[in-house]
């Protein structure tokens, strides 16, 4: 999404060639790629219920891989924390958790607060545009998402995140880019979970306006304090309706 391209699921330089009968040859990357992407798009939808037990033969028959492509899918999404590793009963979907979403809504204060801070005091002209660009086609999904969220979220969600991370995108850290796209990637379950229960007196289009309108503005502190309470608001939502414990 967007002009920065930091997200957790890049494959470059991960994978080394192995040796065969002294011929080097790359190892399938491209499949295991697809069994990451597929995986973490399940896991993400709730197609894989977070708690469950991966049923390994049926994953990897379903995706129609080897056994050794899908345990180092697996792996990578271990280091993502969308899995985890039971000793001796194997692989499970990250549970989910009030507390867990509260840990990752702090340090993605922490994070995320500053990164736009900062994205806000360098942010050129181009900059603004791409914000401009991407608050426009976020307004555009947003009301019919209201109305029908289980129909739209999909599309809210990616145009939701184009827009944050077009806020962004002129932070000049590459590694507080990256941890808060990770962390972004974490949330999406918990954004899934609670975009049927918004409160009647939240709007979360507003809170995207009131961010757009400070960053252009050029105020820094502002525009943190404004992301704060975006965040903090996802927080009390999941905490009201009770789906979490």
């Amino acid at each position: 999404m967007s002009p920065v391209k930091l997200k957790p699921e890049s494959m470059d330089g991960i994978f080394p060639s192995s040796q065969d009968g002294g011929t080097s040859s790359p190892m399938p990357r491209s499949l295991i790629e697809q069994a990451v992407n597929r995986l973490r798009e399940e896991i993400l939808r709730g197609r894989l219920p977070a708690g469950s037990k991966l049923a390994i033969d049926e994953i990897r028959t379903r995706y129609r891989v080897s056994g050794g492509t899908l345990r180092e899918a697996l792996s990578l999404l271990v280091s993502d924390g969308l899995i985890k590793v039971r000793a001796q009963r194997g692989f499970y979907v990250a549970p989910m958790s009030l507390e867990d979403m509260q840990d990752l809504a702090r340090t993605r204060i922490l994070l995320e607060c500053e990164a736009v801070r900062q994205s806000v005091k360098h942010g050129d002209v181009e900059w603004e545009m791409r914000l401009v660009a991407a608050f426009h086609r976020l307004s555009l999904v947003e009301e019919r998402t209201m109305r029908d969220p289980v129909n739209h979220f999909d599309q809210w969600e990616q145009d939701n995140r184009a827009f944050h991370e077009a806020l962004l995108s002129a932070c000049p850290s590459t590694w507080t880019l990256r941890f808060v796209s990770i962390l972004y990637m974490q949330m999406e379950r918990y954004r899934r979970l609670t975009s049927t229960h918004n409160p009647p007196d939240r709007n979360v289009s507003d809170e995207h306006r009131a961010l757009l309108d400070s960053a252009l503005a050029r105020e820094s502190d502002r525009c943190a304090d404004l992301m704060r309470v975006h965040i903090e608001s996802s927080i009390s939502v999941a905490a009201q309706i009770g789906l979490l414990r």
